[in-house]
């Protein structure tokens, strides 16, 4: 029986997704183990994270231990994960895409001039223009904490309303809402995070074993609306906690429609663009966002 060491965060949606391809690789006559980490951008709660510190927040650790040899398989959310990779891991494979849409989640009893809990400065610059008269705040933790700081009604010992959350996170975990109220943001208002709602699976690039078998979970399609979304955010030299949404669908009659917005400190500037040539799409989108195209 082969083995295989799968490394994850620890938080209860960082396993919570990974455990299909484990069960997956179990199916398959593997014997797995677990390495949970707790990483850089997991234990700062001291406020938002710097956008300007490029990435690897919620990666680093994993990938260290990768290098180190205590892994085999890293498992993320394909969002946090620079676009530069350490030498000696390769892609493995990239599943079916969960919903890739932002949910604002509050209290029921909500004002018009709501506050609102989130420390992505893609969210806050962006909602700004959705709700005019509402005031944002930085929060941090996981999945359950958020939920419950909104259902407790406060936060720092202040009023919190509502809170920014992923779609693909809550389906995940499969967490009650009750009591709560939920509005999905459309890609027109908030266009998702580069890679939201999709997985990566890596492993070391001396167990070919893994590519090969984890071959059957890889979408093709997910993997071509990612990737381009990932060409948007390498258009603008900035990682994963730049204020950037970049949103690529596969329509109904086979082409692709490119959808993207970059909010600076002048306002958000938007940009879409539908076709067949990903190249082509990516440099019109590129274009109308005031990026040169190299």
């Amino acid at each position: 029986m082969k083995h295989v060491t799968v490394a994850t965060r620890g938080s209860l949606l960082a396993v919570g997704q990974a455990e299909p391809l484990v069960r997956f690789l179990e199916s398959k006559g593997y014997e797995v183990s677990w390495r949970k980490f707790s990483t850089s951008g997991d234990q700062w709660l001291q406020g938002p994270l710097d956008k300007e510190s490029g990435g690897g927040f919620f990666t680093k650790e994993l990938e260290d231990a990768m290098a180190a040899g205590a892994a085999d398989l890293l498992i993320h959310s394909l969002k946090d994960v620079s676009l530069e990779r350490p030498e000696g891991i390769v892609p493995v494979c990239i599943p079916k895409r969960e919903d890739p849409a932002d949910w604002l989640v509050m209290r029921p009893d909500a004002p018009e001039d709501l506050v609102i809990g989130t420390s992505a400065v893609r969210r806050e610059r962006m909602l700004r223009a959705v709700f005019p008269k509402a005031r944002f705040t930085w929060i941090r933790g996981n999945v359950p904490t958020r939920l419950q700081r909104v259902r407790d009604g406060l936060l720092r010992d202040e009023a919190l309303h509502a809170t920014m959350l992923a779609a693909a996170g809550l389906k995940r975990l499969g967490l009650g809402l009750e009591g709560l109220t939920v509005r999905p943001l459309s890609p027109t208002e908030l266009p998702s995070a580069p890679g939201q709602g999709a997985l990566l699976a890596e492993a070391r690039a001396d167990r070919p074993d893994l590519r090969e078998v984890l071959s059957e979970m890889h979408d093709a399609d997910t993997a071509r609306c990612v990737t381009l979304e990932r060409r948007v955010l390498a258009g603008i030299g900035g990682g994963c906690q730049q204020p950037l949404g970049a949103l690529a669908e596969l329509q109904p009659d086979g082409s692709l429609r490119l959808r993207a917005a970059y909010a600076d400190e002048s306002g958000v500037r938007r940009a879409e663009a539908c076709g067949t040539d990903d190249r082509a799409i990516l440099d019109t989108v590129l274009r109308g966002l005031g990026i040169a195209c190299a």
